[in-house]
This record gives structure tokens, C-alpha cells and sequence, in this order.
């Protein structure tokens, strides 16, 4: 009789577990949903400024930028299932060479024609590209500035350390958060071509010549407004485009050889020795 009743348990524990699991996943299904976007007020310009820790700290993971409990009051009773355009491709390439190179970007949305033409209708909306600088390169904001004031960019903002004349080894990371009008893609098939323009910052010395830096995959997110709201009720809603990770961009900085550290020291002491004296010579025989 035992013989019989041990596979009936075996049975009923197994359905147990699974309804367990099945019931417990509900849960965390709809919460990863949730994480699709986020929303804030429009008196806030950058969707990185609540991240600054998480974007530029030199031991920081990744993490999700529409993750802002604090303001997910604020998503209530927006819709969900707005049809929004939707990221179909998107490319990135360092090009460049030397010490100033720029990282190219390539998006392409789908559903463009009469849905990203609805959908604009009744929004303001523009691509925002939030690249999470490795230690070792730099954006200039100044620099990125002038791409605001010839409307390259809409809005563009540097995060982190922005000492510009710091070495590689004293400084910190950084990150550039680019906001890009996307009313414009509609005409040229929903293709955005962006251009952030980085320099190297000077490498410690290494037996090769040469630092390698890698970048991660940067974070695109579609940030879009209705047109017709009032000031204190306006709401800037961040959708994460899920993209696919980017190939890793890889930049081989040139830097010094730690073996050529005393040849390089005593010629350039025997250059400003020999200079100096000159300069003295030549004051004695004017006076």
C-alpha cells in the first residue's frame, strides 16, 4: 500500500511546485513591465541627473535608467499602450584617429510612416542617448555647447568629473546625455545619424604605447510629451527602446613607454639647459 501512495505524493508535490512558480512569476512579470518607462515633471531637463552616482561611479553596474520609484506616482493614468515608434536598429562606431575621435550613431525606428506621424501629432518627443564614459575619455561641454546652438543637438548635458585638463589616473568617469529631435527622422524614413565628438585624456605609461578603452552599450530612450497640457501638469514620460547591446567600441589611446622614461628626461633637461643658457648668452651681448 506505501508502495502505491509515494508516486501519488511525488505527483501532487511536483503540481504544488509548479503552481508555486507559475504564480510567483505573475508578479514579477508585471513588475519588469513597469520598468518599461518612467515619468517626470517637465521642470526637470535630464533624465540623469536622479542617476549621477550610478552613471559616473568608477565601481558602478549597470543599471536600468527607467528605475525611479520615487516618481512612479507620476505614470499614473498614462497610457501604456500608446503606440510609440519603435526601435528596429541601432549601430554605434568610433570613428576618428589619434587622441579625438567621434562616436557615430546609427538608429533606425519601424512603424514609421503613418504611426510615427500620428504620434507626433499629439506629442513632442525626441531620441535621448545617455553614454556612460570609460576613465580616460572625455566630453568637452563647451564643445558640445556650439551643437546646441547651431540645433545639432536639442539639449545635451556632461555628467561627472568635467575638469578637461585632468590625466587619465587623477580623473573620474563621466557620461554625456544627448536629447536629439525626432520629428525631423520622419522625413528621411525614421533614420537618426548622431555625432558626439570625445577626446582622450593623457594615459599613464605602459610598456605597449599604447591604453585601450572600451565602451559599454549606451542607453536609448524615447522622451515624449503631450503638446496640449498645462505647465504644472506637464509630464515627460521616458520609454526604454530596449535596444540590443552595441558591439563594444574600442579606442587604442597612444601613451608613453615607461622604458624610454630616463632618455626622455634627460634630453628634455639637456634641451631646456642648452636654452636657457642661450637665452641668458644672448641677453649679454645686447647689454
Amino acid at each position: 500500500m506505501a508502495v502505491r501512495i509515494r508516486p501519488c505524493l511525488l505527483a501532487v508535490a511536483f503540481f504544488a511546485a509548479a503552481w508555486v512558480s507559475g504564480a510567483s512569476s505573475v508578479p514579477q512579470q508585471v513588475h519588469n513591465s513597469q520598468k518599461s518607462f518612467n515619468c517626470m515633471p517637465c521642470s526637470r531637463t535630464y533624465v540623469a541627473d536622479a542617476y549621477l552616482d550610478a552613471l559616473t561611479g568608477q565601481l558602478a553596474q549597470h543599471r536600468d535608467l527607467t528605475e525611479v520609484p520615487e516618481t512612479a506616482d507620476l505614470c499614473k493614468g498614462l497610457d501604456d499602450d500608446l503606440d510609440v515608434p519603435v526601435l528596429s536598429e541601432v549601430h554605434r562606431q568610433l570613428v576618428g584617429e589619434g587622441s579625438h575621435r567621434r562616436l557615430v550613431y546609427s538608429v533606425k525606428f519601424g512603424n514609421c510612416e503613418d504611426d510615427a506621424v500620428k504620434f507626433l501629432d499629439g506629442y513632442a518627443a525626441n531620441l535621448v542617448i545617455i553614454e556612460k564614459l570609460p576613465s580616460g575619455v572625455f566630453a568637452d561641454p563647451f564643445e558640445l555647447q556650439h551643437f546646441v546652438e547651431r540645433k545639432v543637438f536639442l539639449d545635451v548635458a556632461v555628467f561627472g568629473d568635467t575638469n578637461l585638463e585632468l590625466p587619465s589616473a587623477l580623473s573620474n568617469r563621466s557620461a554625456v546625455e544627448i536629447h536629439f529631435d525626432f520629428k525631423p527622422s520622419t522625413t528621411m524614413d525614421c533614420n537618426l545619424v548622431v555625432e558626439l565628438p570625445l577626446h582622450a585624456r593623457y594615459p599613464p605609461l605602459d610598456s605597449s604605447g599604447y591604453a585601450t578603452v572600451e565602451f559599454g552599450s549606451p542607453d536609448l530612450l524615447l522622451h515624449y510629451r503631450k503638446k496640449d497640457t498645462h505647465p504644472d501638469s506637464c509630464i515627460w514620460v521616458s520609454k526604454n527602446l530596449d535596444a540590443e547591446p552595441v558591439d563594444k567600441a574600442v579606442w587604442r589611446v597612444p601613451c608613453g613607454n615607461g622604458a624610454h622614461a630616463g632618455f626622455v628626461s634627460s634630453l628634455t633637461f639637456i634641451s631646456a639647459l642648452v636654452c636657457s643658457m642661450s637665452v641668458v648668452l644672448a641677453a649679454s651681448l645686447i647689454s
